[in-house]
């Protein structure tokens, strides 16, 4: 399945892909007009009004002149399409191209104009097969005229997203909501908390001395993971696999990145079904990298706060956004990173990412440029404080005080103005309030469920 997601993930965010399908169907719909043209004759009293009527003359002419008509618009379509991606490339980051890629509403446009030529390049040498001296009604003209309507109706919708999908807050809510879906893939987070013990002490205590380690087969980021065939291949061979990366880590041969212990059973045939588990490409994917749409919103705002631009409203409306997505967070149980076989037996260990590590890949970069500006500050400080409402476990909630902690340490550094200290002291005051009173409604909560437990 996680191979299959990385390819879909590359399908949906190509602009060849939805085109190609949709020239695939003009092809069958020019077999479907020919058949049906067959076995039609001469104008009738039965003929349907919306049926273009005319000689073969006529319908060749009609033809070539939606032909050529499409193709200029098509190569305008193109065109604007260029330009805009080359002004969100300049505005928001190159990495951010992706997200335009994926917009259906574009690759349903440009595949409509490419089926419409498609169509009328394929209809026009066989749409004078029909001999005949006098009028005839048209089944393949009548669908080119409707599909050039579609496509100048599309037109007008085209440019209509087109201008909207440069917005900056268009651009942050599309980050956003693809962050938000892999978020709903991870499961709820139980009321009581996780319990595990630290993957390091799952681990043998020779494991250092016994355990084999080696690198990936090529360099890249990792795409996805393939857990479940290499738990497999771990049961199978005895063994345990450690792997010290996760998706949206860079690996490179040679490294110590895979670890097999005990290190005397791993072979030529393991190694290389190890390494085939592993999913790199040059690109990172969101298919298992909660990090991958924290990183892209990250760039919209430092793109923001950088002197050439100077837009700190966009920045707010990132952390805006962030915070939403980091509230959902809470809610959620992050992936395990031990796996254990059917005997309870741990064969499988792997870097996770945890809840500190995703607040700070979502704040830190924003802090570091926006520190010296009062508004990010305090809508920084804004968002702790909203997340702290949703905080479910002390891990959370430590991470969230050294957050809040550290943007007013970097604001005390680079702000001299003191009506502006005193307010954002205050607001960190505030949201120190706040996760108090989480802890202390956490505390009461596990207190009421464990006086409520049977005695020993």
């Amino acid at each position: 399945m996680e191979r299959l997601r990385t390819h879909w993930e590359f399908l949906r965010t190509s602009f060849w892909f939805v085109p190609s399908l949709m020239a695939a169907g003009a092809v069958g719909l020019v077999a479907l007009t020919i058949t049906i043209e067959r076995s039609m004759t001469a104008v009738g009293p039965d003929t349907p009004w919306f049926l273009y009527v005319g000689d073969t003359a006529d319908a060749r002419a009609v033809l070539s002149t939606i032909l050529s008509s499409m193709i200029t618009m098509a190569t305008l379509v193109f065109s604007i399409t260029m330009v805009v991606l080359t002004l969100a490339a300049s505005q928001f980051g190159p990495r951010l191209i992706r997200s335009f890629m994926a917009n259906p509403q574009t690759q349903v446009v440009l595949g409509t104009f490419v089926m419409t030529i498609v169509y009328c390049l394929l209809v026009f040498p066989v749409v004078g097969y029909r001999e005949s001296s006098g009028k005839l009604p048209f089944v393949s003209v009548s669908i080119a005229l409707a599909l050039t309507v579609l496509s100048t109706g599309l037109l007008v919708l085209f440019l209509h997203s087109l201008a909207r999908s440069i917005v900056s807050e268009t651009v942050i809510e599309r980050v956003g909501l693809e962050l938000d879906e892999l978020l709903d893939e991870l499961a709820p987070l139980d009321a009581a908390g996780p319990n595990e013990v630290p993957t390091e002490q799952l681990l043998p205590a020779d494991f250092d001395r016994r355990a084999a380690f080696f690198g990936s087969r090529q360099p890249g980021y990792v795409e996805a993971i393939q857990f479940e065939r290499l738990l497999a291949t771990a049961e199978q061979a005895d063994l345990l696999i450690v792997l010290y990366f996760r998706a949206g880590h860079y690996v490179v041969p040679g490294s110590r990145e895979f670890a097999v212990y005990p290190g005397e059973r791993l072979n030529k045939k393991l190694v290389a079904e190890i390494q085939d588990a592993i999913l790199t490409g040059i690109y990172r994917t969101p298919v298992q990298d909660p990090d991958f749409s924290l990183r892209h919103l990250d760039e919209i705002a430092d793109r923001a706060l950088s002197a050439a631009v100077n837009d700190p409203y966009t920045a707010v409306a990132v952390i805006d956004r962030l915070s939403a997505s980091l509230c959902k967070l809470m809610g959620r149980a992050l992936p395990e990173g031990v796996f254990r076989g059917k005997d309870g037996a741990v064969r499988l260990a792997c870097t996770q990412p945890t809840y500190a590590g995703l607040i700070a890949a979502g704040f830190n970069q924003i802090r570091q440029n926006g520190a010296g500006m009062p508004i990010i500050v305090l809508h920084l400080l804004e968002a702790v404080e909203r997340i702290a409402e949703h905080v479910r476990l002390p891990e959370q909630q430590e991470a969230l005080a050294e957050q809040a902690r550290v943007i007013v340490e970097a604001a005390r550094s680079r702000i001299r103005d003191e009506f502006d200290r005193q307010k954002i002291e205050e607001r960190y005051t505030t949201v120190e309030r706040t996760l108090d009173r989480t802890a202390m409604g956490r505390s009461r909560r596990t207190g009421s469920v464990s006086s409520t437990a049977p005695a020993p």
